[in-house]
């Protein structure tokens, strides 16, 4: 990849909210991650079928494991094409109250909507 690719998939809009929402992820900041995500952002999981649709049940799905602030990940390589973003991303949680510790590896692909990210889907 050259220099100028590089920096247009660091620079594009969808790349630069996958950042800051990894970032505020990492922070255990419930706040600034959601508010990288429209107002009716839709998760879809591995087969395409919704998980969670719009930003209440998204907040919901998120709170118990951002209140207990034992987990985090890292992104070492990300592809960026128009309003898509693909993040091959690790990941790792603490046990919390019934949960049981893990850590793995997904593919996470975000889509633009509205300057923010509209769509999340996870290939595990």
């Amino acid at each position: 990849m050259n220099t100028d690719q590089k920096d247009a998939q660091t620079e594009s809009p969808i790349a630069l909210l996958a950042s800051r929402q990894l970032e505020a992820y990492n922070r255990a900041d419930l706040d600034a991650f959601c508010a990288c995500y429209h107002p009716e952002v839709i998760v879809y999981d591995a087969q395409g079928q919704i998980s969670v649709q719009g930003t209440q049940a998204f907040r919901a799905r998120y709170a118990p494991m951002f209140a207990q602030g034992q987990f985090g990940a890292s992104v070492p390589e990300r592809m960026v094409m128009g309003e898509h973003c693909i993040d091959r991303e690790f990941y790792w949680r603490e046990a919390v109250a019934d949960r049981e510790a893990a850590k793995g590896e997904v593919l996470v692909r975000y889509r633009l909507k509205d300057q923010l990210i509209g769509e999340v889907q996870f290939f595990h």
